[in-house]
């Protein structure tokens, strides 16, 4: 399966739009957001992804009342998870939190396959034990080009997507 892996959006509509788009257009079946969506009128831009979309809070966490409100609509495809989200699929584990520190911890506790993080803004992948450790950069573009990963459980491989221009 193939899961696009975002990060530290804050509120960027274009880019988000793009990587949307990309992640459509890739193949990916599922999104998940490291944190720092922001607003929730962003959550109409993952509306437009075809498959399920996991997403965590980050520090800069906007409105969370009604970005938690508007994931539990009827009908909404965004899976808002808290501060920490998990999923098991294709027998990967994964789990996703915002921060570096946290997910750098729970890598080396090997509990986990991968570990997806992002705060930092910045690309970082890394064997951590058995742990894959992925931040994807971030879309917002204000310290790298913006980008993301693209995951696949069963080559168990990672690959770093920038936005189309």
């Amino acid at each position: 399966m193939k899961i696009a892996v975002f990060s530290d959006s804050h509120d960027h509509i274009w880019h988000m739009r793009k990587a949307v788009q990309q992640a459509n257009r890739l193949g990916a079946e599922k999104i998940i957001h490291c944190g720092d969506l922001v607003s929730p009128f962003m959550l109409e831009e993952l509306d437009f992804f075809y498959g399920e979309v996991h997403l965590v809070f980050g520090n800069n966490t906007g409105d969370q009342f009604l970005l938690t409100r508007n994931c539990l609509v009827k009908g909404s495809k965004v899976d808002l998870q808290g501060w920490m989200g998990r999923l098991e699929l294709d027998s990967v584990s994964l789990l996703w939190v915002h921060d570096p520190h946290i997910a750098e911890s729970i890598a080396r506790s090997n509990e986990y396959q991968v570990v997806c993080f992002g705060h930092t803004h910045r690309w970082r992948l890394e064997q951590v034990g058995r742990t894959l450790l992925l931040n994807p950069g971030e879309l917002l573009g204000r310290k790298e080009p913006p980008g993301w990963g693209l995951l696949d459980t069963e080559k168990k491989r990672v690959e770093h997507i920038l936005l189309d221009s």
